[in-house]
C-alpha cells in the first residue's frame, strides 16, 4: 500500500471505487468480482464497463503527477460500448 502522505489518499480513493464496482456486479448481475463475459454480453453490463473505465481514467487523471510516469489503461479515455452516453464526473 502506498503512503497516504506520498499519494494524497488516491489509492483509497481507486480501492472504494473498484469496491463499490464489485458490490454493484454482485447486486445486479450476481456475479463475482473475477467474473467477465466480455463487452457487448449484456446491455447493462456494458453500461457499468463504461461508468467503471469513466472512473478510472478521472482517479488516474486526480493522481499526483509523480504517480502519471507510467502510462496505464487508466491513462485512456474511455471509449462507449454501451448504448448510453459516458458519464460526466463533476468535484464538489
Amino acid at each position: 500500500m502506498m503512503d497516504k502522505q506520498w499519494d494524497g489518499g488516491w489509492s483509497d480513493m481507486r480501492s472504494e471505487a473498484e469496491d463499490l464496482c464489485k458490490y454493484i456486479k454482485k447486486r445486479f448481475w450476481g456475479l463475482e468480482s473475477n467474473a467477465f463475459y466480455g463487452i457487448h454480453y449484456e446491455q447493462t453490463a456494458d453500461i457499468l464497463w463504461d461508468i467503471n473505465q469513466v472512473l478510472r481514467h478521472q482517479l488516474w487523471l486526480d493522481r499526483p503527477d509523480e504517480g502519471k510516469s507510467t502510462v496505464t489503461v487508466d491513462a485512456s479515455e474511455a471509449m462507449r460500448v454501451g448504448e448510453e452516453p459516458l458519464i460526466n464526473i463533476k468535484k464538489l
